[in-house]
């Protein structure tokens, strides 16, 4: 009998993961979005917009520079931050079960 040492993937930990990996993709696509000043009645660049304000409503006014693409960018992106970190996270410990 021969035994693999491949570990076997937990499909929950590769979903949260991805789930995880998605958030943060909106909110970056978002950051670039209004960094560079997208057309925002664009549909597209305000449904992400939409998205991103839902998804990062806990992390607005966490830092509250001057300048509003710096207090877009650093605070959207604290938020993109901590989804991925908690993703990992929660991945790694629903892998180990």
């Amino acid at each position: 009998m021969v035994t693999s040492t491949a570990r076997r993937v937990n499909p929950i930990a590769t979903v949260v993961s991805i789930v995880a990996a998605a958030i943060a993709v909106v909110i970056v696509l978002h950051i670039i979005l209004f960094v560079f000043e997208a057309n925002p009645a664009n549909s597209a660049v305000e449904t992400m917009a939409d998205w991103s304000d839902w998804l990062t409503r806990w992390s607005r006014d966490l830092f509250t520079p001057d300048n509003d693409k710096a207090r877009v960018a650093v605070n959207q992106g604290l938020a993109a931050v901590v989804y991925l970190a908690a993703g990992a996270l929660i991945s790694r410990l629903v892998g180990r079960v």
